[in-house]
Order: structure tokens, then sequence, then C-alpha cells
């Protein structure tokens, strides 16, 4: 049994092969043969290959199909630039590889940064065209040389566990850092994603103890292992992460994930803590990541609307943009036609109880295989959560949360007012506090009136006429004082950001209040709305000329949906019994099954959650869907706000300020 380097002629190999036979030649039953043609690899009953390379090149991979072709056993070590990555060790049968290694070191921010450089230089973005050359001490070789050949006795050892095995050794000039490295979605290698099934779609959900009765959430995430799982500025799934300190109330962090095609995904989180901040950014990257495209399935169901009748859903119950989008100059997005062929996807109707086909575009907000788009897409009902329970918990209340804001907003209805009573949870009497310091007065209103689930919308109004003038946040949630204590929250965060606009970024703004054509991204929405001179806006909600009866969060949701389940702190029973209130009132709740690889290996689960009916979320001037949504022009009515069902002409022209 033999040990062969392949290396090229390149210093590494030189080196490795140096401290191998002058540390373990002798004495080891394994002799190392110093390179040979790949023909002849198969003729040699070689134990491990080493493949040894100063620079990315094709002799890599041509390496790596051989090894792979005859199951043998591969160390990767590999100079990139200033740095020497070794490891993961390859073997038969396991997952994690030299190509997961190279995606993912190709996906940091400094490569993404590379390869966008470059291609706004005009010039190719091949791999190889932009390999770095070797740059290392001789010193720091020798040291790596020393090392690996100490890992490789490690391998060959029966009863040990070699540091390689799951990790890449990265070596610097004066240091090597082992990190894990996590099984790529991209791996051709490693097959980690399965052609789309029906089957695949289909949901159990079982029994699971809540661990935090308030929040709803069955365990409490490690942060240091959620770190040590996926951040890394070089190899990590992620490879930023932001944080700072805002001027009032929560540590803010932003974590973003970059992929082969150079997409940025991020997340952003705000906490009492840097920790819970950079938390809970990463695993809204991650929820993200998910939703962005179909990385846990391949797509393979192509056809029209009409050929798939019978298992589809028809995109107008998820709403379609207006006739007057779809003849401007938006190119990008076409009218959806019942005959045309697109891409769908295997999804899970909670009502039916069955799985369901919806088009590829409606469930991920990113590429998909259709040419061109009939709608824009969001993460709006995207979750993550510690099991399918819960994310899907969580999805349902993402829906509600935007559904009840845009009805409210599209249909300008004055809904019901909420006060709350005295002795409230100390953390909300802290953030009122907060805001009254600052000069704003919050009010509170329910968004939900015709559900019995609490979505709480809090308002803040500048007692002056300051910039931020009127700033909004939204939650859902079971537990009515989570609702209010999320709906502050995102509030508060929202009025230090806009606080610290910058004087040109407060002139785009105006510009956008006078030419709303240019509001195109999820910040100016909210970034618009809280212009002094947009103040008229609100009056429909905040000067209404019929003053009705304030009631307090605690008695308009006594009866709350899943009220009676939360003793039972079991998430299946809290979940159906909310399932079971929504199908009561004619909803289908259909859940997308997202959870890529990466995501399940930390024992975390991620879905998209569509309700057919309910409003979703876009952002850009005239992108609203809401064709097709009957709810939406009937609820004014039958709430009593309106005389009459509503059209199209009837609803709010100005842009919603949800961001």
């Amino acid at each position: 049994m033999t040990i062969v380097v392949f290396h090229n002629r390149s210093v590494l190999g030189r080196q490795l092969i140096a401290s191998w036979q002058q540390k373990y030649d002798r004495a080891s039953e394994n002799p190392m043969i110093d390179s040979c043609s790949l023909d002849e690899l198969e003729q040699i009953d070689a134990q491990l290959v080493i493949l040894a390379s100063d620079v990315l090149s094709e002799f890599e991979q041509s390496v790596l199909d051989k090894c792979r072709l005859l199951q043998l056993r591969v160390l990767p070590v590999l100079g990139r630039g200033m740095t020497v990555f070794v490891g993961p060790l390859e073997a038969p049968g396991t997952k994690g590889c030299a190509t997961c290694l190279q995606l993912r070191w190709e996906s940091s921010f400094e490569r993404s940064v590379l390869r966008q450089f470059f291609g706004q230089q005009g010039g190719s973005t091949t791999h190889e065209q932009l390999a770095e050359p070797f740059e290392m001490s001789a010193d720091a070789v020798e040291r790596v040389g020393d090392m690996v050949a100490k890992e490789i006795q490690s391998i060959l050892q029966p009863r040990s566990v070699p540091n390689s095995k799951g990790k890449v050794g990265i070596c610097s000039d004066d240091d090597v850092e082992w990190v894990p490295i996590l099984p790529s979605h991209d791996c051709s290698r490693c097959g980690l994603v399965p052609d789309d099934d029906p089957t695949l779609a289909h949901m159990n959900f079982t029994p699971c103890a809540v661990a935090d009765a308030e929040s709803l959430r069955v365990r409490r995430i490690d942060f240091e292992q959620l770190k040590r799982m996926f951040f890394h500025p070089e190899v990590g799934y992620i490879s930023v992460v932001n944080e700072h300190w805002d001027d009032m109330a929560f540590a803010q962090a932003a974590a973003f994930i970059y992929t082969p095609s150079g997409a940025e995904i991020a997340g952003y989180g705000a906490g009492p803590t840097l920790t819970a901040a950079k938390q809970s950014a990463m695993l809204e990257a991650l929820e993200r990541s998910c939703g962005f495209q179909a990385i846990n399935r391949k797509p393979v169901v192509f056809g029209s609307y009409k050929e798939l009748a019978e298992a589809a859903i028809h995109p107008s119950h998820f709403g379609l943009h207006r006739y007057e989008l779809l003849s401007s100059a938006y190119s990008f997005i076409e009218p959806f036609d019942e005959n045309t062929k697109y891409s769908w996807v295997w999804a899970y109707s909670t009502k039916k109880a069955k799985p369901v086909l919806i088009p590829e575009q409606i469930a991920y907000y990113g590429p998909t295989a259709d040419h061109k788009r009939f709608v824009t897409e969001s993460s709006n009902g995207c979750a993550i959560g510690g099991t399918l329970e819960e994310a899907v918990l969580y999805g349902i209340f993402e829906v509600l949360e935007r559904d009840g804001f845009l009805n409210m907003w599209y249909a300008k209805l004055p809904v019901p007012e909420l006060t709350l009573v005295a002795g409230c949870p100390t953390r909300t009497a802290n953030l009122l506090r907060i805001l009254d310091g600052i000069d704003y007065e919050v009010r509170l209103f329910q968004l939900s009136p015709d559900l019995d689930i609490p979505v709480v919308c809090a308002v803040a109004i500048h007692r002056l006429n300051h910039y931020p003038k009127v700033v909004s946040g939204t939650a859902c949630h079971l537990n009515p004082d989570e609702a209010v204590y999320n709906a502050l929250r995102e509030l508060t965060v929202q009025v230090c950001n806009l606080r610290r606009s910058p004087e040109a970024r407060r002139e785009q703004i105006v510009k956008m209040l006078e030419d709303p054509t240019k509001i195109k991204d999820i910040l100016d929405h909210n970034a618009v709305a809280a212009l002094p001179a947009a103040y008229p806006r609100w009056t429909f909600l905040l000067e209404r000329k019929e003053q009705r009866r304030i009631q307090s969060v605690e008695q308009t949701y006594l009866h709350a949906s899943g009220h009676d389940q939360h003793a039972s702190r079991d998430m299946q029973s809290i979940l159906e019994s909310l399932l079971c209130d929504l199908h009561a009132r004619g909803f289908d709740v259909v859940v997308v099954q997202q959870t890529s690889p990466e995501v399940s290996s930390a024992g975390l689960c991620a879905v998209k959650v569509l309700i057919p009916g309910m409003t979703p979320v876009t952002w850009g001037y005239g992108l609203q869907r809401v064709r097709g949504l009957s709810r939406l022009f009937e609820l004014p009515y039958r709430l009593g706000y309106a005389n009459r069902i509503l059209t199209e002409g009837d609803l709010n022209p100005d842009c919603h300020p949800f961001s």
C-alpha cells in the first residue's frame, strides 16, 4: 500500500516529499511515490493520494477526476496566493471535498469582489485566469510541509481522527487554522441535490416541545456553534458579518453569502447584544439563501398551466401585477399565459394534505429556469426554525404580518387602534420610554380585524416636524405581548437607521417623493414615507374622522387563535390549531420545503409559506401584485369601511412604507 504524490513540480509538492522522507519514510510501511502518470495510478495499490499544487489549474481537476473514478482517498494541499489549504480529506462515500472547498473559496467576499472588478473591466473571470501566484516564505512552506507530513501519518493510522476529516487547514506565513468545511449544494461530486419529486414535498408534522413559551421557539441556538459551522472570511458559507451599535437601544448586524454566480444574499439582525444581533443576521442570511433559488432540488417539471392544472395552483391566487405595469417599460416582466410553459416545483397543501405544483418563480425570488419572470418575488413567507413545525409557524406569521399591513395601506383602512394596559412587560416599556425620550408618540393598530391572530402595527410620530416624521413597524405572533414587542423593536430599529441618513440620501428621498418612479429598493419605501412632506399619506390612519373605541391589546386578543394550545408547550399542537383556524376561514396554507444541505447540517429547517388569496409584499414603484386577490378588494366592504367592493382604481396610489 503506497502514498502517491501528484505535484506537477510545485513548490508545495517538493517540500512535503522532503518533509516526509526526512521524518517518516524509513519508519513507515507505506512508501511514497513521487508522481506517476494518471494511467499508471490504476496499477498502483495506492492507500492515499496527495494532490499538491501551487496555483489553481486544470491539473488539479484532472487528478481529482481520476482519483474519484478509482475510489481513492485524496488529501488536497492547494496553494492560493499567500494561503495554503490542506484538506478536506476526500474518501469514497463521504461528503465534503476539494470541489466544495473550491466553491466556498470562490464564493468568499474577496473573490467575489475580484470577479466583479474584472468583469466590470471587460476582462475574463474564469477561475484559472483569476488565479493568484503562490507567495509564501520558504520557512512557512517548510512548516506546511512538516504539518502535512504529520497529517499523512495521522490519516494512515487506523484509530486516529485526522484534522483534515471534514475540515480544511488554512495555512498562512505564521499560523494554521482548522475550519469545518460544509459540503456544498453546488458540488457535482457530492451530489446533494435530488430531482424534484412530490414525495419530497410531503410533510408530516410531529410533536416537539416548546423551549420558550413566550417566543414559541423549540430550542435556543448556540451562537458559537453556528459561527463555527458557517462563518469564515475565506471558506465559510457566510464570509462577511458586520456589526455596529445604534444610538439608542439595539446592536445591529449584517451577514452576507455570495453565490458562485456573484449574487449577494444579505441577512440583517438587531438585538440587545452584539451576539444576539449577529446570530439574527446569520440566521436570516441562511434563510434567504434557501429562498433565493432551488438549491435543495432540481426543478424538473416544465409545462403550461393548462397542461398541469389538475395538480397546479393558478398563479393569480398569489397575486399578479397590474396590466398597466405589463404594458409599461418594465421589460423584465411578461404577462402570465396559461399556454406558456414555465418551470414548476412541488409544494405541500396543508388543507388538501397533498403535494401541489406552484411556479418556481413564486417559490424562489432569485434566478429560475424560466427565461423571463411574470412576477417579482421576495423572501415573503420565508422562515427558518429548529424544526419543520417551528419554521412553518413563523412563515405563517410573516405572511399574515405583510398581508395585514398591505391591506390596510392599499385600501386605506382606518383599522382599530389598540392601547397597552398599565404594567406592560419591561422590555416593551423600555422601548416606549426610549422613543418618548426623542420626541416620538407611539400608537398601536390592529391589522387582523378579520382574523383572531395578533397582527400589530406600531407607528411612531415625531411631535415636531423632524425627519423621520412617521415610521412604522409590524409583527405577528400568537402571543400578543410578543407581537407588540416585535413591532416596537422593528419600529425602533427603523427610527435609528433613518435618523442616521446622510444629507445626500435625504436629497435622494425628496426626489423620490416628487417622482415616485425613482422608488426602486426596499429601503426607499419607508424612507420616503418618513418625510414630513409625506405626512398626509398617513392621515387616513392617524387622523380618522370617526373615532372608534380603543381597546387594549389584551382584551382584543383574549381569544386569539391557538391561545388554548399554548399551555400544551407542543409545537405540533400549536401549529395545527392555527392551521385549522385558517382552513376554517377558507384559506389554504401552502408550504415549500427549502432547506438546503448546508442549513440541514446544522439541524435547522427552512420553508416558504404561501397563503393563496393573501397580499404579498413587493418593492419598487408600480410593482404591486394585487390582480386576482379578491379578498383585498372585498375586505373593506365586509368590515364596514366601504359601501361597495373596491376596484383597482380605488387603491392607494402611494408606495407602501413597509420595509
